[in-house]
């Protein structure tokens, strides 16, 4: 079983956006150094305090402050974005690192309506859907498109390659990875259903057996049972609930006004609070091997709710794959 990071590049209690934006660089030196083997950074606009708008540009400056760790986009919320250009862009990265360079795509706007508005407004309106726009990123980076021959988004795309994850959270969607024969990232963070999660990672697995499912969740340590009551305080969020019946979980008072006041629909709105595996190390291991136990999971993807740096780092550090997989391996735990 191997780790991973997901840091949604959060503004930091007590720190600039310059400074919060320094310290996803430093997690990713900190989790390069501890063994861990992704490190993803995520794609959200126009919110109150997540500010990693642009991946491929965090994920090209990341690569230059590690040395072993894959870094990667998780991820590119292709619904904004030219299919081809999302193709060279992670091309030419992984140019610049070969084999450590990870495309993960997502469909959610991963973020506000008029922000969605904004990044839209040129798109003509029979745009086409979600899963034609990921086969044809897919087919220009393989290189597989009707006018390969003449049309490439690189003069090389033999020698390194950005490996492919699709971000999900149906079994929809991990079917639809599995078909393609590309990884799947399930966002159990969101969904937190543990039946859910057996069935799309068996449905997967079934169908595409030697790609690798990657389960992501939240987790936090909480040393004592009166740090678990504060970090359930800190971490309330609001499910927002639309006609069309799909969700969004934002996580202030004024993230829900904003939708509200720039939205034409009917929202239904409901607090609720952020499931968590949460506890020590030894708690937090025990819950990943139940989970493993039950599913054909090949990695943990880390999602950390907190905007204490050092909390942040110290959950990074105490689950860090040199003092849990690697000694586990050894025969030490």
């Amino acid at each position: 079983m191997e780790f991973n990071i997901l840091n949604q590049s959060p503004v930091l209690e007590g720190h600039s956006v310059e400074e919060s934006l320094g310290h996803t660089v430093e997690l990713a030196k900190l989790a390069d150094s501890l063994g861990y083997k992704r490190y993803f950074v995520s794609e959200h606009h126009n919110m109150e305090n997540l500010i990693g708008t642009a991946p491929e540009v965090l994920v090209t400056h990341l690569i230059n402050h590690t040395k072993n760790i894959n870094i990667g986009a998780g991820g590119v919320m292709l619904s904004h974005h030219n299919p081809f250009h999302v193709a060279e862009q992670f091309q030419l990265i992984s140019h610049l690192a070969p084999g450590r360079v990870n495309l993960g795509v997502g469909k959610a706007p991963g973020g506000t309506p008029l922000s969605t508005a904004a990044l839209q407004h040129e798109l003509r309106p029979d745009i086409d859907s979600f899963n034609d726009r990921f086969l044809k990123l897919k087919s220009y980076i393989d290189g597989t498109h009707e006018n390969s021959r003449s049309l490439k988004i690189s003069v090389d795309t033999d020698s390194s390659k950005p490996e492919v994850f699709l971000l999900g959270g149906s079994l929809s969607s991990a079917e639809f990875a599995a078909e393609n024969g590309v990884n799947f990232i399930f966002a159990h963070f969101i969904k937190n259903d543990e039946s859910l999660l057996k069935e799309v990672a068996a449905a997967y697995k079934s169908l595409n057996p030697d790609g690798r499912f990657i389960t992501a969740l939240t987790v936090l340590i909480a040393e004592t049972e009166e740090d678990k009551k504060t970090a359930a305080e800190k971490n309330a969020l609001y499910s927002l609930t639309f006609k069309d019946g799909k969700t969004l979980r934002v996580t202030t008072e004024k993230q829900v006004n904003d939708y509200i006041r720039n939205s034409n629909e009917k929202i239904d709105v409901e607090k609720t609070k952020l499931d968590m595996i949460l506890g020590t190390r030894d708690e937090i291991l025990t819950k990943l091997d139940t989970l493993a136990d039950d599913s054909p999971i090949d990695e943990f993807m880390f999602h950390i709710p907190s905007l204490d740096p050092a909390l942040r780092n110290h959950t990074v550090e105490t689950l860090a794959p040199i003092h849990t997989i690697h000694k586990e391996k050894a025969g030490i735990l």
